[in-house]
């Protein structure tokens, strides 16, 4: 379907924002027609408005598919929307005005019908156990790279797409869909995206986003709702965040104070090609790295060896290598007992 650029009157793009509609519920876009519905947005704020008013009306539609006659409804909408579609046919403003309602009813229909077959897949859970790493692919094309020792919901509706980590860390490529953003919430921070790539990690007491490419924000669990209407991307608000490619979001899960800094792309993904590579790590988090690929954990005895700080690039799995080289490098010492490694600080006077 080719949507013309030349909307000057409310009435034309307001039939453009339902035309969109209706082509992106038929499916993905290719790179052409995402480059030409991009272009459209930025040409007129009307634009984004119009499209805002459409995606609200559809998400206030879940009681039409329980409707009696439904089906008939739904058959003469798209029949009224095909008829439709050649802008030549449409001469009169009253014409026009019924071609823009059944757009938007097709469009809304439409939608509907894929929400129901959402909800019908209910929630999937995937996981991953010690040293185990995953790539999932989900229905809408994005992936998800999950780190050993880590699990993830993933609830997809048809106004949403929402995800939470569970535990652990994993790495997300979100395929573009501007009618349902992509949320991934842990610990209290939802991270919202509508087509971008970035990892979240959840450690005992940090929560880590990565970005790669494209934008996010992210902000507290209570304040979700602001990212509801692509477009209106939440992060307005001072809980909020907004990261650029290549930044680093390091969150307190206790207090929700975070902090944005610009960090090693190649080290943060050191763990999808079976490495650990750490760089003024506390030993306490980077423990629990190393503790994902480890059938014999480390345990830290106090506080104080916790935030000893540690360098170096290890094999997954590897747990003694990590031992070693801590042990040698660290006022710190370890024992094994029964089936785990205790870390200690080396008392002073003791060799």
């Amino acid at each position: 379907m080719t949507i013309a650029a030349n909307d000057e009157d409310p009435m034309g793009f307001e039939e453009r924002a339902a035309q969109w509609c209706w082509q992106i519920a038929e499916g993905a876009l290719d790179p052409e027609e995402q480059f030409a519905f991009e272009a459209w947005l930025r040409a007129d704020p009307r634009h984004q408005n119009a499209l805002e008013d459409m995606v609200t009306v559809w998400q206030g539609t879940d009681a039409i598919a329980e409707m009696q006659g439904f089906l008939s409804l739904r058959a003469k909408a798209l029949t009224a929307m095909e008829q439709g579609r050649s802008r030549e046919k449409i001469k009169s403003p009253a014409g026009r005005s019924l071609y823009v309602r059944f757009a938007a009813a097709a469009a809304i229909l439409l939608m509907v019908i894929t929400s129901v077959w959402y909800v019908q897949q209910g929630s999937s859970i995937y996981s991953t156990g010690i040293g185990e790493r995953r790539v999932v692919r989900l229905d809408d094309g994005s992936e998800i790279s999950l780190d050993a020792v880590s699990r993830v919901e993933v609830d997809y509706s048809g106004d949403h797409r929402a995800l939470t980590l569970e535990y652990g860390r994993a790495k997300f490529d979100v395929a573009k869909d501007p009618l349902r953003p992509f949320t991934v919430t842990a610990a209290g921070k939802t991270v919202v995206a509508t087509g971008t790539s970035f990892s979240v990690e959840l450690l005992q007491d940090q929560v880590r986003v990565f970005l790669y490419e494209g934008h996010v924000a992210v902000l507290r669990k209570s304040d979700r709702a602001t990212a509801a209407v692509p477009g209106k991307m939440a992060g307005q608000g001072p809980s909020a965040a907004q990261l650029q490619p290549g930044e680093e979001m390091i969150a307190s899960v206790a207090s929700g104070a975070a902090i944005v800094a610009p960090a090693d792309v190649e080290l943060s993904l050191a763990w999808e090609a079976g490495r650990l590579s750490f760089i003024d790590e506390p030993l306490a988090s980077a423990v629990e790295r190393v503790n994902r690929y480890s059938d014999t954990p480390i345990t830290i005895s106090d506080p104080g060896a916790g935030r000893i700080l540690i360098n170096g690039v290890f094999d997954a799995g590897d747990t003694q290598s990590f031992v070693s080289g801590v042990v040698s490098l660290h006022s710190v010492v370890a024992r094994r007992e029964q089936d785990r490694i205790i870390l200690s600080r080396k008392l002073s006077g003791i060799r």
